[in-house]
């Protein structure tokens, strides 16, 4: 004869929905939208060999050649990676009391074990927390910062200024983007763009998430967009060039080749990808209800060729 469990109240005498309804996130957006290529296996330090041709190298020829006209010159940029920590403690007896009893604890309230169910739900809280941290690294991170978490490591803000006076094609839009001046201001990253990278099959322009919006706003009523439509994911293009968001600030623009390929713009190292997701949870000690959650992981990002991107700001 089978049997039937009764159905629990929890403390407030509410029958609780059975799982966790987590809060929306946005995530690690850089990485998931395929902008960045990320190398695993590094723990300190990796080198983005680069290497081109000089112009003009052709020249008539001879019956013995003595001296080549040109050379190739190798250089490099580095990805330096920091350290970085994931960790909370919490009580599932105190914290999820009114729900604790409905999901079953193992053992007596002195040996209370963690619910799965309040265990996955753990866990997919924090792996999102992470994605969203390493978001806000990728594009904000400045090793002088007072801040504990974006001094881990130096992101592309920090390393695009740093260089855009002299290696980077700068535009200066002079003003917030808005809906009125963002098509305008997409066609000046055009017309600073050189013409090698504009031909290439990989390149995309950049966006903040509130800047995307603007320049929907901006096409929404425009005869270029007739027969489209424009909400779909994946169809905002300007001049036929897929134009992606991403965590970066608002107010600023990039184009190049941001396809997160080997020859992509934007190249990352850590050490294990798994890192970011690879959560302990575990008691905090014998004598205690505290559990934790914890995640080690290393991070650094750089970009490949300055002379190949437009950073419009």
């Amino acid at each position: 004869m089978s049997s039937i469990t009764p159905i629990t109240l929890n403390a407030n005498g509410i029958i609780p929905i059975p799982n966790y309804h987590l809060k929306a996130v946005l995530g690690a957006t850089t990485i998931d939208r395929g902008l960045v290529n990320v190398r695993p296996k590094y723990q300190d330090k990796v080198e983005i060999i680069r290497m081109s041709s000089s112009a003009n190298s052709l020249h008539a020829p001879v019956v013995t050649p003595t001296a080549g006209v040109g050379q190739f010159e190798i250089d490099n940029r580095l990805i330096t990676l920091g350290d970085a920590m994931y960790y909370r403690t919490f009580s599932p007896i105190r914290d999820f009391e009114n729900e604790y009893q409905w999901q079953y604890n193992r053992g007596k309230l002195t040996d209370a074990q963690l619910a799965s169910i309040t265990e996955t739900a753990v866990k997919e809280l924090a792996t999102s927390d992470i994605a969203d941290g390493v978001e806000t690294l990728i594009w904000n991170g400045n090793t002088a910062s007072a801040d504990p978490w974006l001094n881990r490591t130096d992101g592309l803000i920090k390393l695009l200024d740093a260089d855009s006076d002299t290696d980077i094609n700068n535009v200066t839009f002079g003003a917030a983007l808005s809906a009125t001046n963002i098509l305008d201001k997409f066609q000046d990253m055009i017309d600073a763009c050189p013409a090698a990278v504009l031909e290439q099959l990989n390149i995309r322009f950049v966006v903040s998430y509130a800047d995307l919006q603007k320049y929907y706003a901006a096409i929404r009523d425009s005869v270029i967009t007739k027969g489209i439509n424009i909400m779909d994911p994946g169809v905002a293009r300007f001049a036929g060039i897929p134009v992606v968001s991403c965590g970066m600030p608002n107010d600023k623009m990039l184009l190049g080749r941001f396809d997160g390929g080997q020859d992509g713009q934007l190249q990352a190292a850590t050490w294990m990808n798994e890192d970011r997701s690879g959560l302990l949870v575990d008691r905090l000690q014998a004598n205690s209800e505290l559990f934790f959650i914890k995640a080690l992981f290393k991070w650094g990002i750089n970009y490949r060729l300055g002379a190949e991107i437009v950073y419009g700001k």
